[in-house]
């Protein structure tokens, strides 16, 4: 659980997000965010705009939280791991086909992330 949980939160903390003219977040609602860890686990996050995400592995563990915006910052709260705080960073753009690495959850580690259409 703790990788899917890490995972979730780096989607929406490192702010995988593309621009839209009144929600930098519009882009997230009909598409979704692919993770790949360097164990070669994918996780998919789907980013709601009632201000919940969920997410599911092909480890078979799921997760679920919430996300707020905070002027340029999002900060995001994973329900599955109830003791952590929610996590802010500032929002970086990011459209449907972009690939790009962010830290995994391990120290040292790098997931491969892409935003793919559709759900």
């Amino acid at each position: 659980m703790k990788l899917l949980g890490a995972t979730a939160l780096a989607f929406l903390a490192l702010g995988t997000f593309a621009y839209a003219a009144d929600d930098p977040f519009a882009d997230l609602y009909s598409n979704t965010l692919v993770y790949t860890s360097p164990k070669k686990i994918t996780t998919k996050v789907l980013v709601q705009k009632d201000g919940t995400w969920t997410s599911t592995s092909s480890n078979g563990k799921d997760a679920h939280g919430t996300w707020a915006t905070l002027g340029d910052f999002v900060c995001v709260y994973d329900a599955t791991m109830p003791k952590t705080k929610p996590d802010c960073s500032k929002i970086v753009s990011h459209k449907v086909g972009d690939k790009w690495t962010e830290p995994g959850e391990k120290k040292g580690t790098v997931d491969q992330v892409t935003i793919i259409a559709g759900r």
